[in-house]
């Protein structure tokens, strides 16, 4: 089975080409916006304009994995035309390129918790309203609705994974980085809110084996799809226990007032993903302890 990973130089993107390059039914390609001079299943694109006609015109894949886009609630806000462009226009452009070429090809959209915005009742499951709280949310759900109506007038296999708070070796942005770069030069930390905002954490790892399973077991009928492990935890106790794992002992403290666009909890219904096979491998205390090592060894 032949794969492509588009955005394969981002966190999700270059951890998904590793994983299926070292399986021996997929063959596995990688396509971003960055130079790559060393790998001979790589396809470079244009950043400024995007050309995916001449991707998919000029290669044939069973499977297109789209991890591109952009990903800060606070930067949707600052440049909500970049925000639309990398996370709605492009969903777009690959799609039509993929019917134009590539029909048969199944498309699978990393979308994002924040469809959800601020949940009225938890856990929150797919069938529940969605009221996006930012404009980073709003993109995502146009680019899920742009999912959903290329299967529907086209008949292209599409799937939409909302992944809520992912997290692991590579991330250099979001809270644990924040918090790390934070350590090495105060004695004290000041965060935003409150720490009782809550969040449903996934490791890299774990976000791998729920592709693999959509990608073995879904139907591809412009479907969405939670991805999370169905357990919130308060931003209190993660920052304790980073911290704790970390090795640092200074004060932390929460500033009282929220960011535009946060959400104030989230707790992912999880029984769709289950029914296709997932068990959580990676738990908060195991998936913190892998990123605090591969911290270190930046040092």
């Amino acid at each position: 089975m032949k794969i492509l990973i588009i955005g394969s130089k981002g966190f999700i993107g270059s951890h998904a080409y590793s994983f299926f390059s070292k399986l021996s039914e997929y063959e596995c390609w990688a396509s971003d916006v960055v130079v790559d001079y060393t790998d001979d299943h790589y396809i470079l694109v244009d950043s400024s304009n995007a050309n995916f006609s001449e991707v998919f015109e000029a290669n044939t894949f069973d499977i297109c994995i789209n991890c591109s886009g952009a990903a800060s609630v606070p930067d949707s806000l600052n440049n909500p035309l970049r925000d639309f462009s990398l996370n709605t226009f492009n969903v777009v452009k690959l799609l039509d390129a993929i019917r134009k070429y590539q029909p048969m090809c199944r498309f699978i959209n990393l979308s994002s918790a924040a469809v959800y915005g601020n949940p009225q009742k938890l856990p929150v499951s797919e069938a529940d309203p969605i009221q996006p709280v930012s404009p980073y949310g709003l993109h995502k759900m146009h680019a899920e609705q742009i999912c959903q109506s290329f299967y529907t007038y086209w008949g292209m296999r599409t799937c939409s994974l909302r992944i809520f708070s992912a997290f692991g070796p590579g991330l250099k942005k979001q809270l644990f980085w924040d918090l790390y770069n934070k350590s090495l030069a105060q004695s004290s930390v000041t965060l935003f809110g409150t720490g009782n905002e809550t969040r449903d954490y996934i490791y890299i790892d774990d976000i791998l084996q729920a592709i693999q399973l959509v990608i073995e077991k879904t139907d591809f009928v412009g479907e969405c799809l939670n991805v999370a492990n169905g357990r919130q935890y308060s931003t209190f106790d993660v920052v304790k226990n980073f911290y704790r794992q970390l090795g640092w002992n200074g004060a932390i403290k929460f500033a009282g007032n929220n960011r535009a666009g946060d959400p104030l909890h989230w707790e992912a219904d999880i029984t769709k993903l289950k029914q296709l096979g997932y068990q959580q491998q990676y738990d908060i205390n195991t998936g913190l302890s892998k990123y605090v090592q591969w911290l270190k060894e930046l040092r």
